[in-house]
């Protein structure tokens, strides 16, 4: 039994982008472990190095061997630690990454074709990108962020031993600085977040950039207004809110920089903190405070990433709530397609949608209809009656928003829809033909040449087989004209062997010879193998071969005739046959 479930399981209870990073980390866990203790052993080794050669600048008579031994050690022990800390957080960061992009990959999968085409590609690909990479980037900031805190407070703690009152002074400098760190920390982080929604328009204009290739090329100043104009706007757009994030960065660890100068400068040159009365203190001093600038830069610095990746994250949520829900099925998929059916009835089905040429909301239904294995149905009506929106209901890739679709007397329902959705094979006007035939030849199979010799029988059939081989379930080549790689989409539809077949204006791009064998050749053929074939078409020429037509206007079944049906198709079989 198959099922869709969510891969990352996580508390409710939590902030979205804690929750996410956790179910992230959940399965490196223990490496993750492991890289955060040695970031601060890193942070005790480079502080003790720091105290051993400050005890030999300050007691030259101390500097004996054990000490140049504990000084040895320790720097091994730094050496070490932040060897291993690099090396798992790097593998964090791309198992992450891979984590984070197959979650969001197999959620789209997952969700409702109704919630993919509003939401569209953008923000996923905006997701799988940039701010899949800010997430990654956190895993190469976090040692950094520990090891760089690990020796800051150790050097405060180092500071506190040799006197209480410099080390109260540094405080006092590191909170100051803080708070206005703070203030422009929130600023930095409203313009990541202006600069991620700015970023999921850039990414929907660079699919423009591709899908209208042909228009801008054929028009100057379309080209000129488009890339100048809507996508240099969005490239600046997401330019200018990240500088601005960077900048208030920027600013705030300058600000902090600065208080900690006049902290050193005070420390050196304030007479009643006593560090003029003892030489020996003040260079211990000195070595501490520069020690520590280093570290306490390199903390301040990556700050800016630890929030881009919070960002990142709660935008991943986000998008990814927008799919809904998702929803198990209980019911096997994997038989589906191999059981059969006597009636496939629709009930009172009914379902909305947005129309874009009329900017209204359109309704489809109620529509009442019947389909039998071995029939053979035409849907026609003008553009915009609803065809095409009837199907996808039809093939439970769109849910009714009343009325029910039964199986043999069962309603489909969200239990068994996914089992329901496959029954069909289908080839729609905006299909997309996949490299290989997925899910029908596994290219591990000992026996993928029978079935690449079978693909090979129907490429051959349809006149492709001089450009198009099908080698280890794959296709050589896409790089087709749209009617040719339709006709490969019909060849895939034939390996599926469900038991319904939905075709969406599949003869539209097709030249007169091969409409003619699509419609009395092919159609036929299925039928005669018992599969209930739904066509939705123009092409009246061919009405008179199917049982039934079905004609749409405005979302109502307004009319249903009959066809020439078995009888015609078996004198076109013939003809054809004696012809050949």
């Amino acid at each position: 039994m198959t099922a869709i479930h969510e891969p990352l399981d996580s508390s409710a209870t939590q902030k979205p982008a804690a929750r996410l990073i956790l179910a992230l980390l959940k399965r490196s866990r223990g490496a993750f472990a492991v890289a955060l203790v040695a970031c601060v052993m890193n942070g005790i080794a480079s502080v003790m190095l720091v105290a051993t050669l400050n005890r030999a600048l300050s007691t030259p008579s101390s500097a004996d061997g054990a000490l140049a031994w504990r000084f040895a050690l320790c720097a091994v022990i730094a050496l070490f630690t932040r060897v291993v800390s690099g090396v798992l957080f790097a593998r964090l960061s791309q198992d992450t990454m891979a984590q984070l992009r197959e979650h969001v990959a197999r959620r789209v999968a997952a969700a409702e074709l109704r919630d993919v085409e509003r939401i569209g590609a953008a923000p996923v690909q905006s997701v799988l990108t940039d701010d899949a990479t800010n997430v990654s980037m956190l895993f190469f900031a976090l040692p950094n962020i520990v090891m760089h805190g690990s020796i800051v407070f150790g050097c405060l703690g180092y500071l506190a031993w040799l006197s209480w009152p410099v080390c109260l002074l540094a405080l006092a400098a590191i909170i100051t600085g803080s708070l206005g760190y703070h203030l422009g920390d929130k600023r930095a982080i409203a313009s990541l977040e202006a600069a991620g929604q700015s970023q999921d328009k850039l990414f929907g204009y660079l699919g423009a950039l591709f899908a209208g290739a042909k228009e801008l090329k054929l028009h100057r100043a379309r080209s000129q207004q488009f890339v100048d104009g809507q996508l240099g706007a969005a490239i600046g757009e997401v330019r200018d809110h990240r500088r601005r994030a960077f900048s208030a960065y920027a600013i705030g660890v300058g600000w902090i920089v600065f208080l900690f100068y006049g902290f050193l400068g005070a420390a050196a040159f304030w007479p009643s903190l006593g560090v003029r009365a003892d030489a020996g203190a003040t260079a211990g001093y000195v070595v501490v405070f520069l020690f520590m600038l280093v570290p306490l830069d390199g903390l301040l610095n990556n700050i800016p990433t630890l929030n881009a990746a919070r960002v990142s994250l709660a935008r991943i949520e986000k998008v990814m709530a927008e799919f809904g829900s998702l929803r198990v099925s209980s019911v096997s998929v994997s038989s589906a397609d191999d059981a059969g059916f006597h009636t496939l009835t629709m009930r009172g089905v009914a379902h909305s949608y947005f129309h874009e040429r009329d900017e209204r909301m359109f309704r489809i239904g109620p529509v009442d209809l019947t389909f039998r294995p071995g029939e053979l149905v035409f849907i026609v009506g003008g553009n915009g009656s609803g065809k095409t929106t009837l199907a996808k209901v039809l093939t439970g890739l769109y849910e009714p928003e009343s009325g029910v679709i039964e199986v043999d007397g069962v309603a489909v329902d969200a239990t068994n829809r996914a089992a329901y959705r496959e029954r069909f094979t289908a080839v729609f006007n905006d299909f997309h033909l996949f490299d290989a035939l997925l899910g029908i030849v596994d290219p591990n199979d000992a026996s993928r040449a029978a079935a690449d010799a079978r693909a090979n029988a129907l490429v051959a059939k349809l006149s492709l087989d001089h450009k198009v081989k099908v080698v280890d379930g794959a296709f050589s080549t896409r790089s087709l004209s749209t009617g040719q790689r339709k006709r490969l989409a019909l060849v895939v539809a034939y390996l599926e062997d469900r038991p319904l077949y939905l075709f969406d204006e599949w003869a539209a791009d097709q030249d007169p010879a091969f409409k003619a064998v699509f419609y009395e050749q092919l159609l036929p053929e299925l039928r005669a193998r018992g599969k209930t074939v739904i066509v939705v078409t123009h092409d009246d020429r061919y009405f008179s071969i199917a049982d039934r037509v079905l004609k749409l206007e405005n979302g109502m079944v307004v009319n249903e005739t009959r066809g020439g049906g078995v009888r015609a198709a078996t004198l076109g079989v013939q003809a054809n046959g004696t012809s050949g």
